[in-house]
């Protein structure tokens, strides 16, 4: 076993990570399903700073993972810490851009605690992204204008979610 274990460690060693690519996105989100005094057609707004670290993961149904450090927040009290960025491309379902957070806090009624995953998707028509690497330039983000939801659960049984209906982007 531990033979096994040295040689995947230096399989994944010799794996070159990706180049790291740090983004703020700025977002407000129009509620459609809302959370206590969070009525539907409040509009908040929303901030999102990360950077990508490591090499990316390719996952099942052809998406990949891209392990990701920062923050993101919505209204004045809700954040979470962003963990990860999911991408489809080349697919005949829709290709799709995900901004996952976790260890949310800030959003508490009704005895249950809105803890996460904050996520921030983006849809685009298939092929709208050429690549499965995250997208770099404001015009890569505003293609991705299908579909644009936000979402933040709690313990699976509710949800805060929204569209987003502005986004500015800075990547570099």
């Amino acid at each position: 076993m531990r033979i096994v274990r040295t040689a995947l460690l230096l399989c994944l060693a010799a794996v070159p990570a990706d180049a790291a690519q740090t983004c703020r996105l700025d977002f407000t989100i129009e509620i459609t399903q809302g959370v206590g005094t969070i009525r539907p057609g409040t509009h908040l707004p929303g901030h999102a700073e990360f950077t990508t670290h490591g090499p990316s993961i390719r996952q099942e149904g052809g998406s990949t993972g891209h392990l990701a450090m920062g923050h993101m927040t919505l209204g004045e009290s809700i954040a979470g810490s962003i963990w990860t960025l999911v991408t489809t491309s080349r697919g005949h379902a829709a290709d799709l851009v995900g901004v996952y957070a976790q260890d949310v806090q800030g959003l508490s009624f009704a005895g249950l605690d809105y803890t996460g995953p904050m996520a921030l998707t983006l849809f685009g028509a298939p092929g709208t992204r050429p690549e499965d690497t995250p997208p770099l330039t404001q015009a890569e983000w505003d293609d991705l204008d299908m579909r644009r939801s936000f979402s933040l659960h709690a313990q699976g049984v509710d949800m805060l979610a929204g569209d987003v209906v502005q986004l500015a982007v800075d990547c570099g």
